[in-house]
């Protein structure tokens, strides 16, 4: 099974977004053997994610289930086969590990925090989650139309 993760900060807004969203893509899409998960570089443990986070991603469509935050270890960036960070300055504290990517690397732009802005801020942000999520599912479909 190929582990894709998702980082950014404290795992409340960003990546567990963008976690949702994908995981929902490829389920819809058929796709199966693809783990996606998201964690946080100072994130504590068992946080619910954001309200602002949940109320965007229900705005989309999306159908956010009972998540809880996580730190990313060494262990976990290990684990996985593909490690997304929301921005650069995230993927320069993990660069040391394995298949390391900034989300500039995949759509050009970085995934900037919501954390504090209103509901707006959060709306923005999920759409740019969504619209990078589209262009990894792309890929993902091609990879496996390869194999």
């Amino acid at each position: 099974m190929k582990r894709i993760l998702f980082v950014c900060t404290g795992n409340t807004c960003r990546s567990p977004m963008a976690e949702v969203i994908l995981k929902t893509k490829l389920k819809l899409s058929g796709i199966r053997g693809i783990s996606v998960k998201s964690a946080g570089l100072t994130a504590t443990d068992g946080e619910k994610m954001s309200k602002n986070s949940l109320r965007a991603l229900k705005l989309l469509g999306y159908k956010p289930y009972g998540f809880k935050s996580s730190r990313a270890t060494g262990a976990t960036l290990i684990k996985s086969d593909v490690v997304i960070c929301m921005t650069r300055e995230h993927k320069s504290h993990i660069s040391n590990f394995p298949n390391v990517f900034a989300m500039s690397e995949i759509t050009g732009y970085d995934i900037a925090d919501p954390y504090g802005g209103d509901i707006n801020v959060y709306v923005k942000t999920s759409h740019e989650i969504e619209d990078a999520c589209n262009i990894i599912l792309q890929k993902i479909i091609e990879e496996k139309g390869e194999k």
